[in-house]
């Protein structure tokens, strides 16, 4: 933990390179990196990349798009979540690892911090909540103290820092790219990192720029793409530490629109970059998109009963043939099959490099369909 971040400097840097949208913010990005970012590019204003968020190791969200279209998103979200044993097991890295290493998928990982409540003791209590939410898991871990050198606040976050980045060492060393959201939903109170006011607000962003600085400058991890989703202009950190821009958008009720007003709102003041709804509760509907110009590059539903029925205890509902209905409040099977079908829409096949002789499909689905065969 010898490595500290020089702020003025790293500031300093920053300000002194272009911003520029068309260059990713890592210097020597790994091949397989830069061609991701080539693509996403392209792709803007043109086609939509289909995505989704996984939890449960069963990932029977598979079996509801595959079941309903035949196709699988092209982009897979998995969580650092519990990453050095705080808030229970964890399970996620290995699955991340095998989605881009034998399905040839797009990966894109958050993390939800799971932060102790008392200092003195660690392991006692901790949350990716604060205190101020009504969870009953929580934490009143202090963001202020965090970014604080000498506390153990901050020698706390210096070493789960370190932990992630060793773990995102193995994608680099294999030149597997990941779409990086840290700190996600930032202007929100429901995180220990989240908007409770001015000096709480210059924290989250020196914590931003303390995880890009060990990230990019001490660990080398050139095999990034890094999504920004602060979710608000006073949360706005340095344009040249982020490529895209994320917003995550759940409506009550749900709907299929395009999201336009907010799509002009966060694309006003970030520098042209490529922005993306990086979670929703419902897939914006391609036609609108288009209609409206939302150029979202791709979409994210969150995990389990954001895409099929749910039932006691949160268990999936089964159609007559044991395969977990589409939960209708946010996508019916009709839904499904058209905009999967769209051919502005990219699926897992329609990766351009993904060679369907070397990849297969996802050991969960293919135990689930030798199941029901």
């Amino acid at each position: 933990m010898g490595y500290r971040t020089d702020f003025d400097a790293l500031m300093k840097a920053l300000d002194n390179r272009e911003i520029s949208a068309d260059r990713l913010v890592t210097d020597d990005p790994t091949p397989n990196t830069k061609r991701l970012f080539d693509f996403l590019k392209a792709c803007k204003g043109k086609k939509y990349i289909s995505g989704q968020q996984y939890l449960f190791e069963s990932e029977l969200e598979d079996l509801v798009y595959y079941n309903a279209c035949g196709k699988l998103p092209a982009i897979r979200g998995y969580d650092f979540m519990g990453i050095s044993g705080l808030g229970g097991g964890y399970d996620q890295i290995n699955r991340a690892l095998d989605w881009a290493r034998r399905c040839g998928g797009i990966l894109t990982m958050c993390w939800h911090w799971y932060a102790p409540d008392d200092m003195n003791d660690i392991h006692k209590s901790s949350s990716f909540y604060y205190k101020t939410t009504g969870y009953d898991h929580k934490t009143s871990f202090d963001i202020i103290r965090a970014v604080t050198d000498g506390t153990p606040e901050n020698d706390f976050i210096i070493r789960e820092i370190d932990m992630v980045a060793e773990a995102l060492k193995v994608f680099r060393d294999e030149d597997i790219p990941v779409l990086w959201r840290p700190l996600h939903e930032a202007n929100g109170n429901w995180f220990w990192w989240g908007n409770r006011g001015e000096e709480s607000v210059a924290a989250y962003k020196k914590l931003w720029y303390t995880i890009f600085d060990r990230f990019m400058n001490y660990h080398k991890l050139t095999n990034l793409i890094w999504v920004w989703n602060g979710q608000n202009k006073c949360m706005a950190v340095h344009p040249n530490t982020f490529d895209i821009v994320g917003e995550d958008i759940y409506t009550d009720p749900p709907t299929h629109a395009s999201q336009l007003e907010k799509y002009r709102e966060v694309t006003s003041y970030t520098f042209g970059k490529l922005a993306t709804l990086s979670e929703c509760g419902a897939i914006p509907d391609p036609d609108e998109m288009q209609r409206d110009g939302a150029e979202w590059l791709w979409w994210l539903p969150w995990w389990g009963g954001f895409v099929y029925e749910t039932g006691e205890r949160g268990r999936p509902v089964l159609d007559e043939n044991g395969f977990p209905k589409p939960a209708s409040k946010y996508m019916d099977e009709e839904f499904i099959r058209r905009v999967f079908n769209d051919p502005r829409v990219v699926t897992l096949e329609d990766i351009p490099w993904r060679d369907k002789e070397k990849y297969s499909l996802p050991a969960p689905l293919l135990k689930h369909l030798a199941k029901h065969d």
